[in-house]
């Protein structure tokens, strides 16, 4: 066999292992698979005015009427809370779970009601508009860590007083690998923002601004 014919052959050799291997190997052009239906578990984003890292602090008495409208569901991604493992974790409109939680300001003492965004608003006291901008989950290790951030109009007889933004967190340790535990640590971070929001109402009453950004943090309102 002379030089020429090696190299053909070798050539020729080379040729059909890179067939076979193309053959074998997904086109980096094709369409990716299909996720198969239901690649994910439902969530119920329930409130619990219970479920909190802190007792509920002491605050200084209402001193209006707060009227809450429907809360707005404004994430950007409205599907998921987080992912385990075995998915992405599916929620709902979250707009009733963050209503639901003002409602609560009631406990820090002041006189909430609920009125449609449509009707005319009160004359006296505050309306809260509030528009969730992130509610999402993550893990790591044994502990669940949860971030709720808001976008809150409050509106008195003159129209939008403030609008102002908070941001509150919660954890906890992953006790029973329960989905609803993530749940749980995005109501920490609620509970944790809302005696923020009912202490700065002590000014929004008397038609005072405050200040544009709170971080409302676990270990709560400052002594």
């Amino acid at each position: 066999m002379n030089k020429i014919t090696k190299l053909v052959l070798c050539a020729t050799a080379t040729l059909l292992s890179a067939t076979a291997f193309a053959a074998t190997t997904p086109d980096a052009n094709a369409a990716a698979p299909a996720i198969p239906p239901g690649n994910g578990e439902k969530v119920d984003m329930k409130y619990d005015a219970l479920a909190r890292e802190n007792p509920i602090r002491t605050v200084p008495s209402g001193t209006c009427r707060v009227s809450i409208v429907p809360a707005i569901d404004a994430r950007q991604n409205k599907e998921t809370i987080g992912a385990t493992l075995s998915g992405a974790l599916l929620a709902d409109d979250v707009s009733p779970w963050m209503s639901e939680g003002l409602h609560h300001l009631q406990d820090y003492g002041y006189a909430v009601s609920d009125i449609p965004d449509t009707a005319a608003f009160p004359t006296e006291g505050i309306v809260i508009r509030a528009s969730v901008t992130r509610a999402f989950t993550w893990q790591i290790g044994m502990k669940l860590f949860g971030m709720v951030a808001v976008k809150a109009e409050f509106i008195n007889r003159d129209g939008v007083l403030e609008t102002k933004y908070y941001r509150a967190h919660g954890d906890k340790t992953n006790m029973w690998g329960a989905n609803a535990e993530y749940v749980t640590t995005l109501n920490y971070g609620l509970n944790n923002m809302l005696p923020f929001i009912a202490r700065d109402l002590q000014s929004l009453c008397k038609g005072e601004k405050v200040e544009e950004y709170t971080y409302a943090s676990p270990d709560g309102l400052p002594q």
